[in-house]
């Protein structure tokens, strides 16, 4: 399971800008939008999902030949748009799920490799630690790991981004890393 962190961004609603500002919008407003598509869903978990499709769509609007993200008037509400439109996906393909398997269909010894309810809700909780782990972290060090795993930058990209020497990154990176770790023991109950 890959984990996919937000950083802030810096675009305002009213401006118009390229696919990667929309990137940076959907970021800076991510727990409002998160909040817009759980009203939506009806579903915290799905919201959750919904919100990760929605940074991985626009992650590759960014690659995209073609796209103009100036050409967007409201990028907020072309967000929205986005979200709500992968809600109704989602639901769609849940209950066509839902529809093709029944209970009764499925014979005793059928395995799945896919992960169990229980296995995805201990992902989930996992995820909301090291999420919350992360926001405790100093300034510089939050920013650090989130670059380095959430945008998949190079330690050297994130010490030119922020200014910083390569081995401050890597002093920051192990840092976070154990702290999120020791949050992970703790609630676990073996930290």
């Amino acid at each position: 399971m890959r984990i996919v962190l937000i950083l802030g961004g810096v675009m305002r609603s009213g401006q118009r800008g390229t696919a990667s500002d929309l990137t940076s919008l959907l970021e800076a407003h991510y727990e409002d939008l998160r909040r817009f598509a759980a009203r939506k869903a009806r579903s915290a978990s799905l919201a959750d999902d919904v919100m990760q499709d929605a940074w991985l769509k626009l992650s590759d609007l960014t690659r995209a030949p073609g796209f103009d993200g100036a050409a967007v008037r409201n990028p907020l509400s072309y967000l929205r748009w986005i979200i709500a439109n992968l809600v109704v996906d989602r639901q769609r393909q849940a209950a066509a799920q839902a529809r093709r398997i029944s209970p009764g269909e499925l014979p005793l010894d059928a395995g799945s490799d896919a992960p169990s309810a229980f296995q995805v809700l201990a992902g989930r909780q996992e995820i909301a630690i090291v999420q919350a782990a992360i926001a405790e972290l100093p300034d510089k060090c939050r920013q650090v790991i989130l670059l380095y795993r959430g945008h998949d930058l190079t330690m050297q990209q994130v010490a030119d981004r922020l200014g910083i020497s390569p081995r401050t990154v890597e002093n920051h990176l192990a840092k976070a890393m154990s702290h999120c770790r020791r949050r992970l023991k703790e609630a676990r109950g073996d930290g």
